[in-house]
């Protein structure tokens, strides 16, 4: 803008921001805030006029699912609730590319898989072949079988998969998980694949036989065997290193910190629970091993607060903080 128009541009809202409001819209969604709960907000929505644009935005996002009819809005949502990330990208579609059109057509992947989990969900889905594919929380797929190929696409999040087996007489197909980076064959398997958004990276970790993996770019296949773990891109292939749990925990309900930094645990746990849970920088370096249920969020943050030097912030039943005691 031209020194001397007096026209003040205003910043768009920051990640952080809009992620809190992503939190804010999905605790909404639950129940009516308490008294303490709308305090909280009243103070966060007027902190800046970043916070005051991010909440409209949040508004008008409220405003177009409401407008859907209800028998489209099944097919097109999902689910009546939208869970956190969905609001996040939704939001973020919203503020920085803003056609409603885009935003639909950037988030139909996900919204319109064969199978999805919302956060802190779990799902079990056994496939035509007797394959059976675990999701884990805010994860979609969709399948593809044909005569050449069993197809396994991986839109968002983490999936355990334990390929069926032929029976006698009978040739399987060769079984692909197609992710963002690339594809992974399975050599019959049991074995896990965690797409990261943020980093464009995918974590495969293989606990009977092996697989093989191919980036997006042609880069030589990689072989991975049991007991060993690696990540890739779409560029390059990481080393294997050796896994240190025999199986997914998360599959039976659990996340173990065998030795894990404090930080590292609270990211871990923050894509089971619904609402925001912050880690201090100043008490992330902390170590802690145990065996925690994702179902019971509320109870591993209070044995943690009883192990470490470290307390709980809690904004709200939605809000949690560890910070220094």
């Amino acid at each position: 803008m031209p020194a001397g128009t007096g026209v003040t541009v205003m910043q768009k809202p920051s990640r952080k921001i809009m992620e809190e409001a992503a939190e804010w819209l999905t605790i909404m969604q639950d129940t009516p805030l308490t008294p303490s709960e709308q305090t909280a907000f009243n103070r966060w929505r007027t902190l800046s006029p970043q916070h005051a644009q991010a909440w409209l935005t949040a508004q008008d996002l409220m405003g177009m699912i409401d407008a859907v009819p209800a028998e489209i809005g099944k097919t097109i949502w999902g689910r009546k609730r939208l869970d956190r990330r969905s609001a996040l990208k939704a939001l973020t579609s919203l503020l920085f590319i803003a056609p409603c059109a885009k935003l639909l057509w950037d988030e139909w992947p996900s919204l319109s898989a064969d199978y999805k989990t919302s956060v802190g969900e779990t799902q079990k889905v056994t496939l035509a072949d007797g394959s059976r594919v675990h999701l884990n929380t805010a994860s979609s797929i969709n399948i593809h079988f044909s005569a050449t190929e069993r197809l396994v696409h991986l839109i968002e999040g983490e999936v355990l998969i334990e390929t069926g087996k032929a029976g006698a007489g009978q040739k399987l197909p060769p079984f692909v998980v197609q992710t963002k980076s690339g594809r992974i064959r399975a050599l019959g398997t049991r074995f896990s694949v965690r797409q990261f958004e943020d980093r464009q990276e995918v974590r495969v970790n293989i606990y009977e036989h092996g697989v093989a993996i191919t980036p997006a770019s042609g880069l030589a296949e990689t072989r991975l065997h049991k007991g060993e773990t690696l990540t890739f891109t779409s560029q390059r292939t990481s080393k294997a290193h050796k896994l240190t749990q025999a199986d997914a925990p998360w599959v039976s309900g659990q996340l173990i910190s065998d030795n894990m930094t404090l930080g590292d645990l609270i990211d871990e746990m923050s894509r089971y629970r619904v609402g925001i849970l912050r880690c201090d920088p100043a008490v992330a370096h902390h170590r802690i091993s145990g065996v925690f249920q994702l179902s019971k969020t509320d109870v591993a943050l209070d044995v943690i607060a009883s192990t470490l030097p470290v307390r709980l912030l809690r904004i709200s039943p939605y809000w949690v903080s560890i910070v220094e005691k």
